[in-house]
Order: C-alpha cells, then structure tokens, then sequence
C-alpha cells in the first residue's frame, strides 16, 4: 500500500522559509514509511534561486519532477508555485534516474533504462517518465525509447514546460538537480496500485470528415491525401497564417493503423518548406481529422477523467497532467480546470496538478493489455494507491 503527502509554497526569494513551509506541509519525518518518493511540479524560478536544490537537500529521499507554468498541491494553485507531493511505502519501493538525451538518443536511451530496470530482479508496476521539451527529439521518440527497455511496464508522465517564449528554462528534475536535455524516470516496485483516465478533444468537436497520411518524417507532416500539407490544409479552410500560429490553434486527431485509440496531435508551427511541425509522430496510413477546443470543452473533459474515481471517497493519490493548450483555452480564467475541477473532487486528499508540454498515458490495445501513448491536448490521471 501507498500513501502520500502533499505540500506547496510560494516562497521563492527564501531558501529557509521555503524548506520550512514543505517540511511542515508533509509532516517529514513523522508521516514517512520505509520507502519514500517526491514528485515535484514548480516555476522555474525556484532553480534559480537555489530553493529547488534547498528543498530536495532537505527531504530524505529521491524526489522527481519537472518545470511547469501551472501546478498545485495542497490547495495551492499558481504560476509561481512550488508543489510537491511524496509517496510512501513499507511494501513498495522507488528508484530514479537522470538519462541525457542526446544526438545518438536512439543508443544511448533504451539501453540506460534497461540498466536501472536490471538493477531489481523484479520489474517495476509502473514507471513515471518526466521528459524534456526540446527541439532535437520528440517526447514521443523518447517514450519508444524508454518503452523498449520497459517491455510492457506502463508508462505515465509529462514534458516540462515553463513561462518563456522560446520554453529555454523547462527542464526535468532529480534530487535538486535540473536537466534542460534529459529525461528522469521513477520505478515503482512492490504491491503498487493504479488506474489511469485519459480525455482530450470532445468527439462532436472533430470534423467528420477524414483524410489520411501520405508523407511524414517523424513528427514532419509532409503529405495529406497525397497532397502537400499545407496545400491540403487550405483546402479545408485552414490559412497559412493560422498555421504559424502553431501550438493550441490547431488540433489534429490520428488513429494509426492497427489501433483502437485516437491520438490529439498539435501543430506547433510550418518549417521554411511549408511542412507541419506537430507534437508527436505522424504515422503514415493513420487517418487525420481535424477538431478544435473551447474553454467549455476543458471543463466538460477534466469532469470526465475524474468522474470513475470518487476522489473524496477513496484513499490514495491523484497525478494529473494537462496539456498548455487547455491552460491557454481557458483563457482570463487559467486556474478553473484546477480550482473548479481537480480541487473540488479531491476535497482533502493529496493531489499534484502539472500543466503538461505532452502527456505520457497508456491506453488499452485491441487484446486490452495497455500501449504507451504520447499525446496533446490531452488531460491524463494516474491514481496511486
């Protein structure tokens, strides 16, 4: 059995106020098991001014994360927000890793994780993945990676994301150390409990109408029914200049071949040939349907991925990643998926909110047994129990 712990602050300018503030939030040591694991959502900010590093060097155990421009533990939600919630075991155990991500990711990846999975005899039930949001490799390219060495371990987790324009201070998390070009994963070992929920677009908001993939290179989008992309694209109504707008303008719906499951693709943008860079693989001979979001549509999904848990009724933990797209939605009113929908539901249970670059959730095949998916848009629950 696990049980868990949150805590968060604000004081970003005092290392000691700081360290304080969680301590106390996380009744540490008191409230401890035999093993222990933090997960760590925060503002960038906190790595600068060493409050990041003060409050993992005060902690003793391994805690994991990422940057954020949202996240909320413990009734706290903001933007520069510290957040952190523990998970704690006598019959389960946790270990953690830091793997770079580099131009030879496709060697060097599979075979790290592989290693820290050799290091127990048993393999992991579950495996959080914190992924690095940078323009070399994809999140999904380093989820196929990772999955490899997994071998059927479920995989959930998300991308770091931060406040800056060109996203240069989103970076991973391990023990105090940040990383701008590496993925951190954490291995639950033992009698660990978990369910997953997964909602990203409202199926009436995806056109009807669908083509399929003829060219692609990765997350490239190259070809559309054989057509140039952009050329296809204006001819459902899509102008280049809306394009360029990129990241949560426009959603695209894929199902690859051989699937049941539907996956929600951003466009972040057209490289200088007029092809469409997207947030995750384009397979070729996925169909590809066009949908959109409304703040509405936010709401009405976050409600959904809560709804077979009964929060306030059960023990446990919640983890659950929401994609930027949605913060950006919401507009005026960013705090509402959380405030109006995670916090209300959970009442006084501990809970870590992130909002998300990319989504890391499996979902079932054709025989039921779980795939790791990469996805956009997309809200993702892990409950911990």
């Amino acid at each position: 059995m696990i049980k868990a712990f949150s805590a968060a602050t604000r004081e970003i300018d005092d290392s000691a106020a700081a360290v304080a503030e969680i301590m106390a939030g996380l009744g540490v040591p008191g409230n401890l098991l035999k093993h222990s694991l933090g997960i760590i959502s925060c503002f960038s900010e906190f790595d600068d001014t060493e409050v990041l590093k003060e409050i993992c060097n005060a902690l003793p155990f391994d805690c994991i994360g990422v940057t954020s421009i949202m996240s909320a533990a413990a009734a706290e939600i903001d933007q520069i927000v510290f957040a952190v919630t523990v998970l704690t075991s006598d019959d389960c155990f946790f270990k953690t890793k830091h793997i770079p991500v580099t131009e030879n990711y496709k060697n060097e990846i599979a075979p790290a994780a592989a290693a820290l999975l050799a290091e127990e005899t048993e393999a992991p039930k579950l495996i959080l993945g914190f992924f690095p949001l940078i323009n070399t490799v994809g999140g999904d390219l380093i989820l196929d990676e990772v999955s490899k060495a997994a071998a059927g371990v479920p995989i959930f987790g998300t991308v770091a994301i931060d406040h800056t324009m060109d996203y240069s201070t989103s970076k991973t998390i391990q023990n105090g150390e940040t990383y701008r070009e590496g993925v951190v994963l954490g291995a639950l070992y033992g009698d660990v409990k978990f369910a997953f929920e997964m909602a990203s677009l409202d199926e009436e908001k995806v056109r009807r109408q669908k083509a399929v993939i003829t060219g692609a290179q990765g997350n490239i989008l190259t070809e559309v029914n054989g057509k140039p992309v952009l050329e296809y694209f204006e001819e459902i109504g899509l102008e280049k200049k809306t394009l360029e707008l990129g990241l949560a303008i426009t959603p695209l719906v894929i199902q690859p071949p051989d699937t049941v499951n539907s996956i929600a693709r951003a466009v972040y943008g057209l490289t200088p040939g007029g092809d469409a860079v997207c947030g995750g693989s384009m397979p070729v001979g996925a169909s590809v349907a066009i949908g959109r979001m409304d703040k509405g549509d936010v709401l009405v999904t976050t409600e959904k991925v809560l709804a077979p848990f009964a929060l306030s009724e059960q023990g446990g933990v919640v983890l659950c990643f929401s994609c930027m797209s949605r913060y950006l939605a919401l507009g005026d009113n960013s705090e509402a998926e959380t405030v109006s929908v995670l916090c209300k539901n959970a009442d006084d249970k501990p809970y870590l909110f992130t909002c998300s670059a990319g989504e890391i959730c499996p979902l079932p095949g054709e025989d039921g047994k779980l795939i790791n998916y990469f996805h956009n848009f997309s809200v993702v629950l892990c409950w911990i129990g």
